[in-house]
């Protein structure tokens, strides 16, 4: 939904991006939904005025269309000791080290040299800490165990106004391959956006292809 940019809260969304997405909001009668890496807290304020329903920190928040957050009761003390083990790291390196609810997440995309160390520390606080190791554009992840969104996407599909509907999943990094494979579980689809290996059935190369088929979806559903 935006250009990938060094640091997190610099993130901007295009006005035709939300303008796609109110227009989506109309045609499927409120059934779309955003999950994202991000916490809940700040994938609402990229989105503004929009509400759809939205899945923050990998599937450990969840807001339903017009309701507010809703998540199980997360007990941080796993991600705060993986926060204070890659504290020095981040410190020592320049790293961007950022503390979501479900999530710590060690940015290196001013760094890129400091990829595979970046991995590697990741990798070893999950496993002290019994957590989820996920790699993704220039950012390692140690999150919850047993949440992602995949399961974000599962929650969803119980809920009007998606019941009974095909689910569709857009995404362009290595975590939402847990969403195109719960997607196609359920008959749907994956869409991965660029990347190499995937298991969604379609690809495009780039953000703004992917905008594009949606759009011209949405002119055939309206």
């Amino acid at each position: 939904l935006a250009p990938l940019v060094a640091r997190p809260e610099d993130v901007v969304m295009a006005a035709s991006t939300r303008a796609l997405i109110s227009r989506a909001l109309r045609v499927m009668d409120g059934a779309v939904a955003v999950i994202s890496g991000r916490a809940l807290d700040d994938l609402a304020g990229m989105l503004g005025p929009l509400s759809p329903a939205m899945s923050g920190s990998h599937g450990a928040e969840v807001r339903l269309t017009g309701a507010g957050a809703q998540s199980d009761a997360i007990d941080g003390s796993a991600l705060d000791g993986a926060f204070a083990e890659l504290s020095d790291m981040a410190s020592d390196a320049g790293l961007l080290l950022e503390r979501k609810p479900g999530a710590v997440a060690l940015h290196y995309r001013n760094r890129p040299e400091l990829d595979s160390a970046s991995i590697d520390a990741v990798t070893r606080a999950e496993r002290q800490h019994g957590l989820r190791a996920m790699h993704g554009n220039m950012v390692s992840e140690a999150a919850l165990a047993g949440i992602d969104k995949g399961s974000a996407l599962r929650a969803f599909m119980e809920q009007p106004p998606f019941q009974g509907r095909v689910p569709v999943m857009i995404g362009d990094d290595t975590t939402d391959e847990d969403g195109f494979a719960a997607a196609q579980e359920m008959g749907g689809a994956g869409l991965r956006i660029g990347g190499t290996a995937t298991c969604a059935r379609y690809r495009v190369a780039t953000m703004d292809e992917a905008l594009d088929w949606l759009g011209r979806t949405l002119d055939r559903a309206a």
